[in-house]
């Protein structure tokens, strides 16, 4: 029986096993001492019971226990046959041969094998001698078999309590812990019986020709695979309940880190070894090992490879990849888990926290802010004109923009900073534990970096971005907090863009006047509850009244609202297709009256923004409308920065309605930043200079100066020219003198005019009435 303790060995059971070691080389020191005076009459196969011993201690019994085991070996039958057949001296010596091969030829522990030489050795001189004392001089009769029997037990119960002790003593337990534990009483119950045949066998070679023993080889062989069924049954069925709880364990788990310290401990006791690792280099000599799949990487679980009695390598690496198998589960499980929580909190294509993550960490800012009194503010940064990119290059390059712009933003923050994308072109930066002049000193540097554009495409394409921030109070929720930046962020984009602007009560209460007035246009769109007015385009030199310009008028319970504010408002939330559609649809059902009145060819402006032209059924309106208008031409009017980006979406329907008889007009003609390069690429007819040029004609050479200059370029290019502006007879003087322009408009000329007062009007220049320029130029 030997001891086989998976723990390390504290040093009270290191010196008890270095003690048994000792007293077992003392007894066979003795016994060697006393050898040459018993003299040898044995035949010589007497020696082949050392290689017998070896041969039956590789079939032991095993007693496992969590932490270690008992192997109870049945070797100690040959030792009965021995004692029975030789003298004492002689039967201790082959003995104690036998054991120190035994140990030799495994593979365990140097500090194990003394420890089972020294058991070894003592229970046998124990036996040896308890028999001899019993037995007396009989042989052959009851007596000597109780001998034999109570030599057996003696050795048994020497070898299981110094054992015993050994265990607990290395494991810091109770001695009768270790002695009591299931199993035990069926040692027992094998190890006196089995040792009889050692007695049997003297009988067999007392009493006929020395190899009628080899008839028991039978038995003994039916013995030792019974013993070793049994201690593989039992080690199968251990095995299994790891396995099944180490399957349990593994969906129980939540971290990596748990995975593999369990998994180290849990392959520690399927295979009752020490020094279990999990790794990323596949086993090497005298090791076994099962690869791990995480999806991500390779890792392998590697054990020491050992022949035991309880199993072979080759059962140890079968077992050891049925439990990578399980835990190859859970580790794809994890890896799966981990990711879907990634994907679930960080935006897919910048890889930034997203708007659940970030709204977390504002949150957890502000408490920490309540704790410590620190500052806590968040920036809201809109992409200016974003949609563009998209529009003219497509939404691949418009991610490729998103992304370096999320660059850019990281690397204008601390590591303590959190940079998040809300979605589509909008990104949010939490600054934590601030000043205001470090605040301030942020929205500089995000404004810097966006400056410099991006190139698109082989493009260089203008990027700036509009920042909203916000500052917690104490009260404050995360949502509070962002909703205030957001509403900061309108307000810089309505001061022009590419700026910040800081949150104010102020700002709230226009916003949600904002809101409220988009509803309510909203709901006057679908009701159709929006007017038309018509402002004329007037021939200077004689009043007359050449075209027209429609312009939507509405009235929101009973007050009217300045067509600036809802007209930005509708271009912001996208309702500007809509109000479009509805412009045209009341322009076409007022077409018949104004051709009537007007008896003669007269053209209709019609107001539209790029985002009308990038709808994909714009063009199907226009010409259902045109084809309802048939006495008027049909021009739709732009501003200059709404065709200054090229994007060919906007030219492409252009060019498409041009085809079709369609004309059209650059409005505010002279204020836009690029180059005037785009009127020999653009299919434009008109241009209406903004009304700035004109406001100081007559009392600025300059200006004076530059509107003809103008005029003379649009000539040039064949197209029509309207000046924009006219409000003083004196600016009508310097048109005509020093301009050379042809038409104009302004209140001067006409003002909006309902429908009514507009038929009239058209009515009597149609009549051969003089127009108001000319009246005035007579009153003068």
């Amino acid at each position: 029986m030997t001891s086989t303790t998976a723990a390390a060995a504290p040093a009270a059971s290191r010196a008890f096993d270095a003690a048994v070691f000792g007293s077992g080389l003392v007894v066979l020191g003795i016994v060697l001492f006393r050898l040459p005076e018993v003299a040898w009459s044995a035949h010589w196969l007497y020696l082949l019971s050392i290689p017998l011993i070896v041969f039956v201690a590789h079939f032991p019994l095993i007693l496992d226990r969590a932490e270690g085991s008992i192997e109870i070996g049945f070797d100690s039958c040959v030792l009965m046959f021995l004692v029975c057949m030789l003298p004492a001296e002689h039967a201790i010596a082959l003995w104690s041969l036998g054991v120190v091969l035994t140990q030799g030829v495994n593979d365990k522990r140097a500090a194990a094998k003394r420890f089972n030489i020294g058991v070894g050795i003592l229970g046998g001189a124990a036996a040896v001698w308890l028999v001899s004392a019993v037995r007396g001089d009989t042989v052959g009769t009851p007596r000597e078999l109780a001998a034999v029997a109570l030599g057996a037990a003696g050795y048994f119960v020497i070898d299981f309590v110094i054992s015993a002790i050994s265990v607990g003593l290395e494991e810091s337990s109770s001695v009768l812990r270790q002695l009591v534990q299931p199993g035990a009483a069926l040692a027992v119950a094998c190890f006196v019986p089995f040792d009889s045949l050692g007695y049997l066998a003297a009988v067999v070679v007392r009493s006929a020709p020395w190899w009628a023993g080899l008839l028991l080889a039978v038995p003994l062989a039916t013995l030792l695979l019974a013993a070793r069924a049994v201690t593989r049954g039992r080690e199968n069925s251990r095995r299994l309940g790891v396995l099944f709880d180490s399957a349990v364990r593994a969906q129980a788990l939540s971290e990596t880190g748990q995975v593999v310290d369990v998994l180290v401990a849990q392959a520690g006791r399927l295979l009752h070894v020490r020094h279990v690792e999990v790794r990323t280099s596949p086993p090497g000599t005298h090791e076994i090992g099962a690869e791990l799949r995480d999806g991500q990487r390779r890792l392998w679980v590697v054990a020491p490879a050992r022949h035991r009695a309880r199993s072979t390598v080759a059962e140890d690496q079968q077992a050891l990849e049925a439990m990578a198998a399980v835990w190859s589960d859970a580790f794809e499980r994890l890896r799966l888990t981990e990711e879907m929580t990634r994907l679930a909190r960080h935006d897919a294509l910048t890889g930034l926290p997203n708007r659940a993550l970030l709204l977390d960490r504002v949150e957890q800012a502000l408490r920490s802010s309540r704790r410590n009194g620190h500052r806590t503010a968040l920036l809201f940064c809109d992409l200016d004109g974003f949609k563009r990119v998209n529009d003219r290059f497509g939404h691949a390059s418009g991610d490729a923009v998103l992304v370096d712009a999320a660059l850019r933003l990281s690397r204008c923050v601390r590591e303590s900073d959190t940079v998040a994308r809300l979605g589509g072109d909008e990104f949010a930066v939490l600054l934590q534990d601030v000043r205001e002049d470090q605040v301030d000193a942020t929205c500089r540097r995000v404004l810097q970096a966006l400056a410099s554009g991006a190139e698109v495409a082989g493009h260089q394409v203008p990027l700036s971005t509009s920042i909203g921030v916000a500052t917690a109070d104490a009260d404050q929720t995360a949502a509070h907090l962002l909703r205030n930046a957001d509403i900061a962020m309108y307000q810089a984009k309505a001061l022009g863009k590419d700026r910040f602007v800081r949150y104010e009560p102020s700002l709230g209460r226009a916003r949600v006047l904002r809101l409220e007035m988009v509803e309510s246009l909203r709901a006057a769109v679908a009701d159709r509850a929006l007017t038309l007015v018509y402002q004329p385009v007037v021939r200077l030199d004689t009043g007359q009244v050449v075209g027209v310009e429609a312009l939507a008028r509405w009235d929101c319970d009973g007050a009217a609202v300045p067509p600036d504010a809802f007209i930005t408002a509708a271009e912001e939330s996208g309702l500007v297709v809509a109000l479009g559609e509805l412009v045209f649809d009341l322009a076409a059902a007022d077409a018949d009256r104004l051709t009537e009145a007007a008896g003669a060819p007269l053209v209709l402006s019609v107001n539209i923004s790029a985002q009308q032209l990038r709808s994909c059924t714009f063009v199907q309106m226009v010409e259902s409308a045109a084809a309802r208008m048939p006495g008027l031409r049909l021009t739709l009017e732009l501003t200059e920065r709404d065709v200054v980006d090229n994007d060919p979406a906007v030219l492409e329907t252009m060019a498409q309605l041009s085809k079709q008889g369609v004309r059209f007009a650059i409005d505010d003609f002279g204020i836009g930043f690029s180059s005037i390069g785009y009127l020999q690429q653009l299919p434009v007819h008109v241009l209406k200079t903004d009304a700035s040029f004109s406001a100081r004609i007559d009392h600025d050479e300059r200006s004076c100066g530059l509107l003809r200059s103008i005029v003379v370029m649009g000539q040039a290019l064949g197209l029509d020219v309207v000046v924009e502006g006219i409000e003083r007879f004196s600016q009508v003087e310097h048109l005509r003198a020093h301009v050379g322009a042809g038409l104009g408009q302004g209140y001067l000329l006409q003002r909006p005019l309902p429908l009514a007062d507009l038929t009239r009007t058209l009515e009597r220049t149609r009549d051969g009435a003089v127009g108001p320029v000319v009246e005035l130029t007579r009153a003068r």
